[in-house]
């Protein structure tokens, strides 16, 4: 259920708003609206924020921003705001407006930018994801106390659950080199309710902390290649199939990879399915193989998920990897690209 208790919902067929005080079942919940109390189905609510932020009595309405406003560079505000913040890794929004014939203001697209409130200079290697695909990827250096426009996206993209992947490396010397790895989500309920507040505020960005500073190790005397290993599995009793020899691809469905699967739970499916990874990636690094095809279908994204993050820990052997469509997988496979 998208609602919950103490939420603020629209009554649709009345413009009223209330607030749900209790969930009655599945598809129905109560409302309080003007201390009176009823039943309403789900499907006749909606959250406010949406008609708050585009009804035409708005009072305290703020110029219009146009494209003008927002080149390709960092607004002079964006540094401002960040002049006087504390250090750390930030994720900038900035919604540019349009006029309408009428003289109404409406949200056109957001804007990206990446702000690095740091001392170090970074490698940052950045990527969008909506429920369509990957909708935008970059790679650059980024030096200290310098900000940087990344991409924009349409307003109703807001819908197409986006998703926003952070691989941020210090450039340093291998021994010294430091790593961050961050996801950030977009809910379409918080992202209304913020720029409602920010409307009412007057305020042009919203700034996300990603990060203050890189997680500290303590490590002494290891190099770059130890200190960045994947963690020793435990051992296990999978009777894994037998793969070829230098296979430039594994397919992660379980009917694939174990023969007695029908009895396992999903944990240790998934638990098989990366452990499967892992040694298929360490194998193609002894090859001297230059990438390797992870295929792990679509389904939920779980599978997918995990194997991102393994791969973001095998740091000494996978050098980047990549899950764009191709027209043999689809979206259900990731490219390796490994550290030979």
């Amino acid at each position: 259920m998208k609602f919950s208790v103490g939420d603020k919902v629209l009554i649709k067929h009345t413009k009223e708003e209330g607030k749900i005080v209790a969930i009655l079942n599945e598809q129905m919940v109560e409302v309080e609206v003007l201390n009176t109390r009823f039943p309403v189905f789900t499907d006749e609510l909606d959250h406010p924020y949406l008609e708050w932020f585009t009804s035409k009595k708005m009072n305290a309405r703020k110029r219009a921003l146009s494209l003008d406003d927002f080149p390709s560079e960092v607004p002079a505000k964006i540094y401002r705001e960040h002049a006087q913040q504390e250090q750390g890794f930030f994720f900038s929004l900035v919604p540019v407006y349009f006029i309408e014939a009428d003289g109404e203001e409406q949200i056109a697209r957001f804007k990206f930018y990446f702000i690095n409130q740091t001392e170090y200079t970074i490698k940052l290697k950045y990527d969008c994801y909506s429920n369509l695909g990957k909708e935008f990827a970059l790679g650059t250096v980024i030096y200290p106390y310098q900000h940087l426009y990344l991409h924009h996206v349409k307003f109703d993209m807001l819908n197409e659950k986006l998703r926003f992947e952070f691989d941020i490396n210090s450039v340093a010397k291998a021994a010294e080199q430091k790593f961050l790895n961050c996801e950030l989500k977009l809910q379409p309920k918080v992202v209304l309710k913020k720029l409602y507040q920010m409307e009412q505020k007057g305020e042009p960005v919203w700034s996300m902390l990603l990060a203050r500073d890189f997680p500290t190790v303590q490590v002494a005397d290891l190099d770059a290649k130890k200190l960045f290993a994947p963690s020793p599995r435990p051992a296990n009793s999978y009777q894994f199939k037998p793969r070829r020899a230098k296979a430039a691809e594994i397919d992660l469905h379980i009917e694939q990879l174990v023969t007695d699967y029908h009895q396992m739970s999903n944990a240790q499916k998934l638990d098989a399915q990366l452990l499967a990874c892992e040694q298929a990636v360490l194998d193609a690094v002894q090859q001297q193989m230059p990438s390797i095809i992870i295929i792990h279908g679509i389904g939920t994204g779980v599978l997918r998920t995990e194997v991102h993050q393994l791969l973001k820990r095998m740091r000494a052997q996978v050098r980047h990897f990549e899950n764009k469509y191709s027209q043999k997988y689809g979206f259900g496979a990731t490219e390796v690209f490994l550290r030979l």
